[in-house]
């Protein structure tokens, strides 16, 4: 149950009260229309003494790219849909370089508004120039205006026409250092082009001339390049040693049918193709085919004895020994022929291989010539591209524009753009209204304490017992039983208590009142208590603060017997309790020397609660307060429950929970609270309306 009533006290104290807030604001209404209109009020004549400012701008487009007259790339560019390009332009506009060049040529440094009143005789140049940068600097203004290449600047000044004119001087410097930048850029190119080319120049011409100094010696002829002239050399004897190759081939091929055929006579030479296709061959062949017809026609008509048949049989032996004849220097001249192939073979073989070895020999040099050749071609070319490039940048430097175009100038303004006077004051009025009700509400929020009827559930767990209002002159014990009267509405709010304790629960009948710090009014509500229920019960009052004994005091039984002499023997309890205004009271008693820590622990002490409980209805007992000892919670032991006393406005909720903690940790029951000392304008309970409001009410 204890660690149930924390956890809930834990929420309830994370919880914002808004009709606290509400109530606090309601109720300081005219502390915050008081403040607003005093600091309003205050601040008129400041605010009416503040010297009007102008602004005038100048709208400036800012080039996406610029005008290119030529063909030619330029020496100057820039890329504008990179996303740092436009705030570049914006930092340039505002630079130290543009705003120096700003104040020197409009004089601002002769200027009061720029340096100060007091600084234009004492200071030096260079300090008021530094001055009217700073100045400058602060009030003027670059804003870029939405979806457009369109910049907005601005100045801020005393005087209407030098706001103007210092915007207009802004942009001008601006624009004109963009030209000079871009004219210089291109001189520098110019210069170092033309540094480059010459430089390039030189190179090559002592290139050149260190490669015609290494063909001539060399002796290196440049025909399709240095090797060129031999390589020709080389292609037509090799082609040369290919035809040759293939002629002895085939007349090797012819000598060896030839030598093969040779053993077997005139037949096996006359069948060879290359033979019997010789002209002088084949007319022999054709005449002693011819001999041989005619002789076999002679024999045939006239016998083989015949005169004309051995004149043609001795002509037909003269063509075949002539054909022997021819077909011998046939094979001779063939012989010849294969001898001649190989000879002229073997020499273009030898001339070729000759070549070949020189050629190889000429490689390194054909090296060293080409990487010298590569070299001069390198820089030729770094050279006609310098040189291209040179006078493209002679050309194109001679036409220099702007990165941005003035727009609109800045004109003179008619009217000042600050202050708006009367706005300020209203926004004095406002602010002065919202810091005074902020501070209300935050010493609202920020006070902790229970000061009403209806935050004790909310802030300290406990069931609302009742409220006791707060009465101008102070009350204790003793007037409360002697005449109440005098305090008005009193004993309405007492028979609330009683009602309540009544309805809550019948079967507990002593009751313990303590409080969380001292001085809260426990031993008056105590009082009360007893008061409101022996109307028609029998109450006993028993005070058990043994330590200040606030209510045997005000009552003035301090040396009479009571509670300590009858726990010690001493007196019965009958004898020691007084009567006062119709209730039973027992006062702590004459003897306080023991501890209060000792004599609360005596068993006895249960004892006699148990015999006073058989004679009263209720038994009402006033306790130390429990923050202070641990009294209260000794005495908690033998009461039924106990009634918890807090003064509104006194102590913080944190500090009542850790006293209602206190209690329930060690196990005892709690009735609820009682609220004491409430201010009028807080009090919630119809039973503390004054009779005249009542009457009031019901008309």
């Amino acid at each position: 149950m204890s660690s149930l009533f924390v956890e809930n006290g834990s929420k309830l104290e994370s919880t914002i009260d808004f009709s606290r807030l509400l109530k606090s604001t309601k109720k300081n209404w005219w502390k915050i229309v008081l403040f607003t209109a005093a600091m309003t009020g205050a601040s008129i004549p400041l605010i009416m003494n503040i010297s009007p400012k102008y602004e005038s701008y100048a709208t400036v487009l800012l080039k996406a790219e610029l005008t290119n007259p030529t063909t030619f790339t330029k020496v100057t560019d820039f890329d504008s849909t990179r996303k740092e390009y436009y705030e570049t332009q914006y930092q340039l506009m505002k630079s130290h370089r543009v705003l120096d060049q700003v104040v020197n040529n409009l004089q601002l440094y002769k200027l009061a508004e720029f340096v100060g009143n007091d600084s234009i005789e004492d200071d030096t140049l260079e300090k008021q120039k530094a001055r009217s940068l700073q100045y400058l600097a602060k009030y003027l203004s670059i804003a870029p205006i939405r979806k457009t290449q369109l910049v907005s600047v601005g100045f801020e000044s005393l005087n209407p026409k030098l706001s103007a004119d210092v915007a207009n001087e802004v942009v001008d410097v601006f624009t004109k250092y963009s030209i000079n930048d871009n004219h210089e850029a291109s001189s520098s190119a110019a210069v170092l082009l033309s540094e480059q080319v010459s430089d390039l120049d030189n190179q090559l011409k002592a290139k050149e001339a260190k490669l015609n100094e290494f063909l001539k010696q060399e002796g290196l002829i440049t025909f399709r390049g240095v090797d060129g002239f031999q390589t020709e050399q080389l292609s037509l004897l090799s082609d040369n040693l290919a035809t040759a190759t293939a002629q002895r081939v085939n007349i090797e091929a012819l000598y060896h049918t030839v030598m093969d055929n040779k053993k077997r006579g005139l037949s096996g030479l006359v069948g060879i193709p290359d033979i019997s296709r010789h002209p002088q061959m084949e007319t022999l062949r054709q005449m002693i085919i011819e001999q041989k017809s005619l002789l076999s026609d002679l024999e045939d008509r006239y016998g083989p004895k015949y005169v004309k048949v051995i004149q043609a049989r001795s002509q037909l032996n003269t063509l075949q020994n002539q054909a022997n004849k021819v077909v011998g220097e046939i094979t001779a001249g063939i012989k010849e022929q294969y001898q001649a192939a190989v000879i002229r073979e073997n020499k273009l073989q030898s001339e070729v291989n000759k070549q070949a070895n020189a050629f190889q020999l000429l490689g390194e040099k054909k090296t060293r010539y080409d990487n010298m050749m590569d070299d001069i071609n390198q820089t030729r070319t770094l050279y006609n591209q310098l040189l291209k490039r040179q006078n493209e940048t002679q050309v194109s430097s001679q036409f220099s524009e702007p990165s941005a175009k003035l727009i609109d100038p800045a004109t003179v303004p008619t009217k000042p753009s600050k202050p708006n006077k009367k706005l300020l004051i209203v926004l004095v009025a406002i602010m002065s209204f919202l810091l005074s009700t902020i501070f209300i509400l935050v010493m609202a929020a920020l006070n902790n304490k229970v000061m009403t009827l209806s935050e004790i559930k909310r802030r300290l767990g406990l069931e609302a017992l009742g409220e006791i209002r707060c009465y101008k002159d102070q009350f204790l014990p003793n007037g409360i039983l002697e005449n109440s009267n005098d305090f008005k509405t009193l004993d309405e709010a007492s028979f609330g208590i009683r009602s309540k304790l009544l309805l809550n629960n019948s079967t507990d009948r002593v009751f313990g009142i303590t409080s969380a710090t001292s001085h809260e009014g426990k031993s008056v509500v105590a009082t009360l208590i007893a008061k409101a229920l022996m109307v028609d019960l029998k109450v006993l009052l028993i005070d058990m603060d043994l330590r200040s004994s606030t209510l045997t005091k005000s009552l003035g039984y301090t040396d009479d017997k009571g509670l300590i002499d009858v726990l010690y023997g001493r007196e019965s309890i009958n004898t020691v309790i007084k009567k006062r205004a119709n209730i039973d009271i027992l006062t702590v008693g004459s003897d306080l020397s023991r501890s209060p820590l000792v004599t609360l622990t005596d068993k006895r002490l249960t004892s006699i609660i148990d015999e006073v409980k058989l004679q009263y209805d209720y038994v009402i007992i006033d306790t130390p307060s429990t923050l202070n000892s641990q009294d209260a919670v000794l005495i908690g032991q033998f009461v039924d429950k106990m009634i918890f006393v807090t003064q509104s406005n006194f102590n913080s909720a944190n500090v009542c929970v850790s006293a209602i903690n206190e209690l329930i940790n060690n196990n005892i029951l709690m009735a609820g609270c009682v609220l004491n000392k409430v201010k009028e304008n807080q009090l919630e309970s119809n039973e503390n309306i004054n009779d005249n409001k009542i009457k009031d009410i019901i008309l």
